[in-house]
């Protein structure tokens, strides 16, 4: 009998929160989507210099942990089903039901509403799994195939996961159901979560503080904007700002009710003009019962739309900066700054002019062909600077113009010419050309063996030629002619290569792992056994960057982000509106003799679909009109402070697209939402009150 009625009520709660049940199919349809890509069955790319192994244990374990922010949907709305179900829970317990089995009948109805929204799920999931699959494709610049199926390990994963999330808070629910007295049932509908209990003042003096909050968050936004400001102070700004936003919404909507009711109360031509006084007291009821709610509300929509937009960005960065940070297909760096001991500055002569011919060779045999390559070796202008250590003072390294042209050759750019007393500079594109020139204008001769050299009409180049290329945090590099590099100390010989053969990503690993270490030990052991003489640690003052391996690495992190990102806006998203259109709903069917007071007073129908109207769009847009106060500052914020890398490793206009993507995203959910309440709502008020 009670599995019976549980089913019929199953069936009536999906039709009064379709909101929900639709929400949890969508969540349900998101985690198959990108669970199914770690999938034993599934495959992605064949391309034996791409590996994704990285990506699937990703989205395998982060989709469990967003995911799991569904519990506080989950436990909130079933929260809110026992509140609006008192009344009929008690009804049954009268007529001699037991309180236990009410509890249970409870959870099994949850329970039905539950596996409908995964069955229902899993088959949407199996579309959405085509676009995550899509968007990995398109990303990594490969044919986009479309291969419907399912994978019965995740829909298995699928089941077990939800149903233990159902169960969990199905558990604590018949728990708290158990204790809940019969006449707290029976007046369970006459209760708000918050009144007006406190006097004028405290509401108007909390309203101004969020007023305050508000403007000590403008006021750190334009600190952080300053270049005057170190790393150090920004970030206690930045932290200010987001605890003032924070505090300051909950502070707002705390207040708001009664600040409204204030200027109801003095606007007296608008409180009493058609219905607008029946329209205010409705949306002030619902933000003096839930201020806390709608605070968070508002916390999370910002939450939502800046993972969408910022993980986006983060991505579009991440694959702007590869092409800048990995510019050769291999390239192995000689790092003197790995020998600690300094003590004897006569040891900078077992520094290795470095031989890497059999690389080459090696290359060359395995059928991968070496099309062209540079040993580029760097200078210390000071033979004193070998002993530097600190980041902070890293001294600038030289290089010879003919390896210098070589490898502005491999990457196509013009040759470089400089008159025997002259010298120019390389620097990073990051560094804004301000600060090049009040360098340069600083430095604008050298001195190499009692010889003054004078920087170039062509003072400096941008271009780039890999991020390794240069010394540290230095940025910057000093070309001089040939005969000038034979009076200098040899720092390392950096080696950068092209091969006519895409590497694969197995055998990039093993370069960088295995051959080139195993090469250095054989050949280079002096320095090997002269700087790691107790053997302490395995020391190799060298490092191998193979672009393969580079690209499938970033190509990992950027999808991780960019996949994350709008699974954990939607869910987040989903949440927020979920939340805001069920308190809507229950308002149609808890006042629904207001609109049939409405009715007797002459009001069409037309009239009470646009009040409902309104009071859906202002309950929607309160909380959300926040959220967009604190984005807009946010971003602004990004874009300012973010502008040069932005700028080269984004682009201004794909800056904007990823935005507006974003937007577009959000924007396309909350009107389904929207609508879907609205219509849900006139739903309850005709299909309850025939007068209407």
């Amino acid at each position: 009998m009670y599995v019976r009625l549980a089913i019929n009520n199953a069936k009536r709660s999906i039709k009064d929160y379709l909101i929900y049940f639709i929400t949890i199919t969508l969540c349900v349809s998101l985690f198959y989507a990108f669970t199914s890509m770690s999938s034993s069955s599934y495959e992605l790319i064949t391309e034996d210099s791409l590996n994704f192994e990285l990506l699937k244990q990703i989205l395998k374990y982060s989709t469990y942990i967003v995911t799991a922010l569904l519990v506080l949907l989950i436990g909130y709305v079933n929260k809110y089903m026992i509140k609006r179900r008192q009344k009929e829970f008690a009804t049954y317990i009268l007529l001699g039901t037991e309180q236990k089995s009410v509890a249970l009948m409870f959870f099994i109805e949850m329970l039905i509403i539950g596996i409908g929204s995964i069955v229902l799920g899993v088959f949407i999931g199996t579309l959405f799994s085509q676009v995550v699959t899509a968007v990995v494709l398109m990303t990594a610049k490969q044919d986009i195939i479309f291969s419907f199926k399912l994978y019965m390990d995740t829909v298995i994963i699928t089941f077990i996961f939800f149903i233990a999330m159902f169960c969990i808070i199905g558990f604590f629910n018949m728990k708290a159901l158990g204790k809940v007295k019969i006449i707290d049932m029976i007046n369970a509908q006459k209760k708000t979560e918050f009144q007006f209990k406190r006097s004028k003042i405290v509401y108007v003096s909390i309203f101004i503080v969020a007023i305050v909050l508000y403007s000590v968050c403008g006021y750190c936004s334009y600190e952080i904007l300053k270049t005057t400001v170190t790393k150090g102070d920004k970030a206690i700004y930045i932290s200010i700002a987001l605890i003032g936003y924070i505090i300051g919404t909950y502070a707002l909507f705390y207040s708001l009710a009664y600040i409204i009711i204030a200027v109801k109360d003095k606007w007296i031509n608008f409180k009493y003009e058609y219905t607008n006084l029946f329209l205010i007291g409705a949306i002030v009821s619902k933000i003096k019962t839930a201020p806390i709610l709608m605070a968070t509300i508002s916390i999370t929509f910002l939450g939502a739309a800046l993972s969408f937009t910022l993980t986006l960005l983060m991505s579009q960065w991440t694959l702007g900066f590869l092409d800048y940070r990995v510019p050769y297909d291999i390239f192995i760096n000689n790092d003197y700054s790995m020998i600690t001991d300094t003590s004897d500055i006569a040891k900078i002569s077992d520094l290795p002019k470095m031989d890497y011919k059999k690389i080459i060779e090696h290359l060359n045999n395995d059928g991968y062909n070496i099309d062209d390559y540079c040993q580029a070796e760097k200078y210390f202008l000071n033979i004193d600077d070998f002993k530097v250590r600190d980041k902070g003072k890293t001294p600038m390294l030289a290089i010879s113009l003919s390896d210098y042209n070589k490898l502005r050759k491999m990457m196509g750019y013009e040759k470089v010419t400089l008159n025997n007393n002259e010298f120019t500079m390389q620097w990073a594109k990051l560094i804004e050309d301000t600060d090049i020139g009040n360098y340069i204008k600083e430095n604008s001769t050298i001195t190499i063996d009692g010889n003054n050299l004078k920087i170039s009409s062509n003072s400096y180049y941008k271009e780039s030629i890999g991020e390794g290329i240069y010394n540290g945090n230095t940025n910057a590099l000093v070309v001089l002619p040939d005969e000038w590099c034979k009076e200098l100390n040899l720092a390392g010989t950096d080696f950068f290569a092209n091969t006519k053969e895409k590497i694969s990503y197995d055998k990039a690993l093993s370069l960088e792992k295995q051959y080139v270490p195993q090469w250095f030990k054989e050949n280079y052991s002096k320095v090997l056994s002269e700087y790691n003489k107790d053997n302490s640690r395995a020391f190799y003052p060298i490092f191998t960057r193979v672009k393969v391996a580079e690209v499938s690495e970033i190509l990992n992190a950027t999808l991780a982000m960019r996949i994350l990102g709008m699974y954990l806006g939607t869910v987040l998203l989903m949440i927020s509106l979920t939340v805001l259109a069920l308190q809507q709903l229950s308002d149609s069917i808890e006042h629904k003799e207001r609109f049939k007071t409405l009715k007797k007073l002459g009001i069409d129908n037309n009239e009470i679909n646009k009040i409902i109207l309104k009071q859906i769009a202002l309950y929607f847009i309160m909380p959300i009109s926040v959220a967009v106060i604190g984005f807009v500052i946010f971003m602004y914020n990004v874009a300012n402070i973010g502008s040069k890398v932005i700028s080269l490793y984004v682009g201004d206009s794909v800056f904007v697209f990823n935005i507006g993507i974003s937007l577009a995203i959000i924007l396309i959910i909350y009107i389904c939402y929207f609508v879907a309440t609205y219509y849900t709502f006139k739903r309850n008020v005709k299909g309850r009150s025939k007068s209407c």
